[in-house]
């Protein structure tokens, strides 16, 4: 018998002195902080586009989609990732991303796109006609942009596809909603005046993802408070069967 074969016994029994390790804390359920913000701007930028909202009171909205749209949803983002969950973390930093992108646009890229069509204009232009030239490539440049957000969102659609029924159809809501947009911006008029069926259209629906939204964030909050399944979410996927 070797020396480290006679010494090895010994091991359990030093190790059974020690004190437990304290179990590690648990990150908390982050998608439904995230999604409330998405909720929120949804609704918010739905009630703006449908023409609830005038144009002035609609710059309030930015408040909004900066911080809760924003920031509270890409930090969620980043809490479920640490938790595992891929999907959630991908879709959460997306889209707040995206609604710090949008606030961003608002506030410092249309207007320096403006100012650059000013800025390089003929002597002699009518101000109206630089206006209106001003405004068309906004919303062109708009619509550019959520081309590219249309093809992120239906690589999210398919994903869901492996979840459950209502993030699916908040999903497809979503791409109904920028494909509307998309429509209405490259087809605004000489003038910048975005297709204003198109627009409105895309309001409504955007009312109706923000209310489907809400109803995930309930979901997820309240089936985990009062420990049973209250409000349903139709789950796509099986669970695996036990072992017998």
């Amino acid at each position: 018998m070797t020396v480290a074969s006679a010494s090895a016994p010994s091991a359990p029994s030093a190790a059974g002195s020690a004190p437990a390790a304290a179990a590690p804390a648990r990150i908390g359920h982050a998608l439904p902080i995230g999604a409330a913000g998405f909720a929120w701007c949804s609704l918010a930028l739905g009630l703006s586009t449908a023409g609830v909202m005038n144009t002035a009171g609609s710059s309030v909205i930015l408040s909004g989609t900066f911080f809760y749209g924003g920031i509270v949803q890409l930090i969620a983002g980043f809490f479920a990732l640490a938790a595992g969950a891929t999907f959630a973390a991908a879709f959460l930093t997306a889209y707040g991303a995206f609604w710090l992108g949008y606030t961003a646009i608002e506030v410092w890229v249309a207007p320096h796109i403006v100012s650059s069509v000013f800025a390089s204009a003929a002597p002699g232009a009518s101000k109206q006609a630089l206006a209106a030239q001003a405004g068309h490539s906004v919303v062109q440049a708009l619509g550019v942009f959520l081309i590219a957000w249309l093809v992120v969102t239906l690589i999210f659609t398919v994903a869901s596809l492996g979840t459950n029924a209502v993030t699916v159809a908040a999903f497809g809501l979503l791409n109904l909603v920028i494909v509307l947009l998309v429509i209405a911006y490259l087809g605004a008029s000489s003038a910048g005046a975005p297709a204003t069926g198109a627009l409105h259209a895309a309001g409504w629906v955007e009312i109706v993802l923000a209310a489907v939204a809400f109803y995930i964030v309930l979901a997820e909050l309240a089936n985990e408070t009062l420990q049973r399944q209250v409000f349903p979410l139709f789950p796509l996927r099986r669970a695996a069967a036990q072992p017998a």
